[in-house]
């Protein structure tokens, strides 16, 4: 197996990029060679400060970088040798197995929908998030890919995140599936939300089981919550930084003795139920829908995100989630004409 990295994105590149990959290939079971794109002189620099395995690390010289603020449409055209597109060819070529960055989310998103192509089938990618709660787990898509949908790409969303979750949680049961609304009420909500309920109503490719507010997100009533791209970011950062500032409440309402004791106690667990949250622990999420695995990280992902986006590459590579997702599309009822006028399903 084979790891593309774009050296050259994130707030904290390429530092923390190259730290990451030889921090994973000192962990034991670490059978992932890497690649790594950009500035071959600032990354050879760096890797001469370490020791490591040079049979297990590449280096792909890229002349240009995508930076955070850039439009993605026109670097795309304005940078043929950046890092990213450069990268994300080497994946469509099959020197590589899965591609990661933690740069611009929206160069990284059509980066890989114009290089690597929309698996058929499917109108708009999604990416996923994985949040933990007392019983398991939640995937939340879409969390940014499109900030604009129509009812048939909640659908979709969907109906990819079912074989997502199924691949990577190992699970032949189908897991429940909600819609992001106001109230669970049927008639609640957006005239969007209410055309995305019948579609995910009538299907049979998920197990829809209604609206959840986003309070249902970390309960145990829900294993993927369907939303749009914007909504799901803002419902993600929402999370990340919801236990941090817990965190520092309690901190604040500690002064006796006693309590400071209780606190010292309890510190381990804090820190254990922060660390859930933190998005360095997860490293990156996939975006569902595009032919290749493409990891989105943080963009202020430190060196233990990318070691650990590495990781999560290397389980999607193993659980053959793009195999998974492009025939269960491909099989789906839901891969059928959808009326241009209304988003309604044309059955065949």
């Amino acid at each position: 197996m084979r790891v593309i990295i774009d050296a050259m994105g994130g707030d904290n590149a390429p530092l923390v990029n190259i730290e990451g990959a030889l921090l994973f290939l000192q962990e034991p079971r670490a059978d992932v060679d890497i690649t790594l794109v950009g500035d071959q002189v600032v990354i050879n620099a760096e890797l001469q400060k370490h020791t490591y395995d040079s049979n297990r690390i590449r280096v792909v010289h890229a002349s240009q970088a995508v930076q955070m603020g850039e439009s993605p449409t026109r670097s795309f055209k304005e940078k043929p040798d950046s890092s990213l597109r450069i990268g994300l060819n080497l994946l469509k070529k099959g020197e590589g197995d899965a591609f990661l960055s933690a740069g611009n989310t929206g160069a990284v998103m059509a980066y890989s929908l114009l290089t690597l192509g929309r698996i058929p089938g499917v109108d708009r990618p999604c990416v996923g998030a994985f949040l933990p709660h007392h019983a398991g787990t939640t995937l939340l898509l879409d969390v940014g890919a499109v900030s604009e949908v129509k009812p048939k790409n909640l659908l979709q969303f969907g109906i990819m995140g079912t074989f997502a979750f199924q691949t990577i949680m190992k699970t032949n049961t189908k897991p429940r599936v909600s819609l992001l609304s106001i109230g669970e009420e049927e008639e609640k909500g957006t005239s969007l939300v209410k055309a995305a309920y019948r579609l995910l109503e009538e299907s049979s490719s998920v197990n829809f089981v209604g609206y959840c507010e986003g309070r249902d997100i970390f309960t145990n009533e829900v294993d993927i919550v369907v939303t749009d791209g914007f909504t799901g970011n803002v419902a993600l950062k929402l999370a990340e930084s919801a236990f941090t500032t817990l965190f520092n409440l309690i901190r604040t309402k500690i002064h006796s003795v006693i309590q400071k004791i209780g606190a010292g106690l309890l510190m381990p667990v804090f820190k254990e139920i922060r660390n859930q949250f933190d998005p360095n622990n997860y490293g990156g999420s996939p975006l569902l829908g595009v032919k290749g695995i493409s990891l989105i990280c943080h963009g202020n992902s430190t060196s233990i995100g990318i070691k650990n986006a590495i990781r999560e590459a290397q389980r999607l590579i193993r659980s053959r989630l793009l195999e998974t997702i492009e025939t269960g599309i491909r099989e789906s009822q839901e891969q059928i004409t959808f009326n241009p006028m209304d988003d309604e399903v044309i059955r065949h």
